[in-house]
């Protein structure tokens, strides 16, 4: 029988070490949490006119579709901030203090005084699933 050799507990730790972080090397970083842009899954051929599609869990942002294309409102409300509801094809409410917003993001009842921001909506290529980067804030009339 042979015997064992002994190891140190430095030698033990540093050879750990080496081995999670070779291990890493080909690993891609996670994108944080807090990334503005967000994939959504939709393509463009799968949304039609009249269509409303809730992100709030992926970004509190909304997709809509109307007869110009397709466009993002944000779902925070302008007045406190709270995340508001897609009321059906009427446009959106929030729950905190009854503000109400047309499907445009224009408010149609206070507290609330201003519009709700419109985000930039992107098709990396062709096919590819929708992206919207809710750091960004485009004119109310861009489509895509």
């Amino acid at each position: 029988m042979s015997p064992v050799p002994c190891v140190s507990r430095r030698a033990f730790c540093a050879g750990s070490c080496l081995l999670a972080a070779g291990g890493m090397l080909g690993a891609e970083p996670a994108p944080p949490e807090d990334a503005p842009l967000k994939r959504t899954g939709e393509t463009r051929g799968g949304l039609s006119p009249g269509m409303v599609k809730d992100y709030r869990k992926l970004g509190r942002f909304f997709l809509v579709v109307d007869a110009r294309g397709i466009y993002a409102l944000t779902a925070v409300c302008t007045h406190r901030g709270c995340t508001v509801n897609a009321a059906g094809t009427d446009g959106f409410d929030c729950p905190c203090h009854d503000s109400v917003y047309d499907l445009q993001g224009h408010v149609v009842q206070g507290p609330a005084q201003q519009p709700l921001r419109h985000l930039l909506v992107r098709e990396p290529s062709p096919g590819a699933p929708l992206e919207v980067d809710v750091s960004v804030t485009v004119d109310p009339d861009t489509r895509l």
